[in-house]
This record gives C-alpha cells, structure tokens and sequence, in this order.
C-alpha cells in the first residue's frame, strides 16, 4: 500500500515525461517552420514552369511585374544572371525577326552590352494586365566594341523598343519584341542620324 505522499512522488516522473514530450514536440514543430520558410523560396527560385497552377508555393511568386521590373533592371547589372532567373528555359521567343531561339537573345544582348560603353537601359513604361506585362524601353551607349560584326565607330547609338512577357510561376515563358532595330544597325555603321532613333519620354 503507498500513502499519499508515495503516490505523489510517484506521479513526479509521469509529469516530468509529459513535459519533456511536449517540449520536444514544439521543438520539432519550429523546426520544420523554419525549414519550410526555407525551403519555399527555393523552390520560388526553381521556377518549374510545370507546376500545377494550384500548387502551395505559387503565392511566394514575384509577381508579373516584379518579374519584369527584375529583368529589365538586371540590363543595368549582371544581365546573364537576370536572363538565367527571370526568363524560362522552355521560353516562347517572338522577337524582330520572327521566332528566334532563348540562347540567341541573350547572347546577342550581351554583344550588344559588351560593344557599347556606358550602357544604359531605360524602361519608359510599363503596363500590366493578367499575366502579362508591356515593357516600352530604350538603351544608350557608346560604340566602342564590335557589335554583330560592325567594327567600333565611336558613335552613340540608342534603340528603342516594346516587349511583352507572359510571366508563368515567376518567369517569363514567352516574349514578343518589337524595335527599329534596322535604324539601329544603320546607327552602328554611321549611316543615319544618330539623334533619330531616339524615343520620347512623355
């Protein structure tokens, strides 16, 4: 027979255990938070264009116009990178000269970056609807470096253009662009007047 002293040391390592189970259980909860808050932006920055459309992380998306806001920036900065993050391996490309592959945009735009000095893209506007944004834009620079085989002439030289990007899970998956890009080429080889192909900013 036990009193009910007995009976109460007894109980002490019942509650002890119950504690400890408890406390281990809220430790294993705020891990996995952290791990989640981890984890979902990752996967944000996976951009799996397959992905249903329900799917939990959506919401950790950057949205259309953050997207392309990111993108057009990244002119200014570390281009390549820009291009890898923001716009689909699988993208649909509309550009001047009809579909054109994903490889061929960028490395053209990096030609394009590398042969101008002082490199300035400048986005004018841009409107959004759904998933789509409508980017009007212009980029400025010195022609100091071969550019799609035109030798420097040391020129400014600027292009103009509107782009539209349908942005899917972070990304764009399909571009259409539109430019004077015959003016600029004409630009490049000294044929024109370089102050013609210079867009309004009203």
């Amino acid at each position: 027979m036990t009193t009910k002293k007995d009976r109460a040391v007894v109980a002490l390592p019942t509650a002890a255990t119950r504690s400890r189970r408890v406390t281990g259980l809220v430790t294993s909860l705020v891990a996995a938070a952290a791990l989640t808050a981890t984890a979902v932006p990752a996967m944000a920055q996976g951009q799996d264009s397959d992905k249903a459309p329900g799917h939990s992380a959506q919401h950790h998306y950057l949205s259309p116009l953050q997207v392309t806001s990111a993108y057009y920036a990244s002119y200014n900065g570390d281009l390549a990178a820009g291009f890898d993050r923001y716009i689909s391996k699988d993208l649909v490309l509309h550009g001047f000269n009809g579909p054109e592959q994903r490889e061929d945009w960028i490395k053209g735009d990096l030609n394009i970056k590398a042969g101008l000095k002082g490199f300035k893209m400048t986005v004018l506007d841009q409107i959004v609807e759904g998933d789509k944004v409508v980017t009007r834009w212009s980029f400025e620079g010195v022609h100091t470096g071969t550019v799609f085989g035109i030798p420097a002439s040391g020129r400014d030289v600027t292009l103009s253009g509107i782009s539209i990007d349908r942005v899917v899970h972070g990304q764009s998956v399909e571009h259409w662009s539109e430019g004077n890009f015959g003016r600029f080429l004409d630009e490049l080889r000294g044929v024109s007047d370089p102050g013609s192909a210079t867009p309004g900013t009203n």
